[in-house]
């Protein structure tokens, strides 16, 4: 189950790829989503200490002309570009570098670092081990001995 209160900071020029990347979180189960097309608004964003994002996802070609105080996120995602820098001022616990616009899969694998999913509660039965408790004992017995 997700952390519904992360908050989330997405960063892109285009404004489809902003859509595209907050339906894909929230098909994840994040819904404090705050999209923003210029690097200007996330340094604005971004500025107060006591309430940082907890993750930042931004397009490179904005990372391109950070200038100015750092910024203030937990976690980083940082796509579509090649020469691999980080954002002026970041500082995050988790960054990440995609050469490309993240799919379904990365942007599931990037949330599943910040915000593991809960382990399943009680024993998970393996199949091999259902099969064996389904064959009779002398079966068993009989293969035990003869190895």
């Amino acid at each position: 189950m997700p952390n519904k209160a992360l908050t989330i900071l997405i960063a892109d020029e285009q404004h489809l790829q902003r859509l595209y990347i907050e339906k894909m979180l929230n098909r994840l189960g994040y819904h404090r989503i705050v999209p923003v097309q210029t690097f200007d608004e996330v340094q604005i964003l971004t500025a107060i200490p006591t309430e940082p994002f907890d993750v930042l996802i931004i397009n490179a070609g904005l990372t391109a002309h950070s200038d100015g105080p750092p910024l203030q996120v937990r976690h980083v995602l940082v796509y579509d570009h090649l020469a691999l820098g980080t954002p002026t001022g970041a500082t995050p616990t988790v960054l990440v570098r995609l050469p490309g616009v993240p799919d379904n899969v990365n942007l599931e694998h990037f949330m599943d670092i910040i915000d593991p999913p809960e382990a399943a509660t009680g024993l998970r039965v393996l199949p091999w081990l259902r099969e064996l408790s389904r064959t009779p004992a002398a079966r068993v017995q009989s293969h035990i001995s003869t190895s």
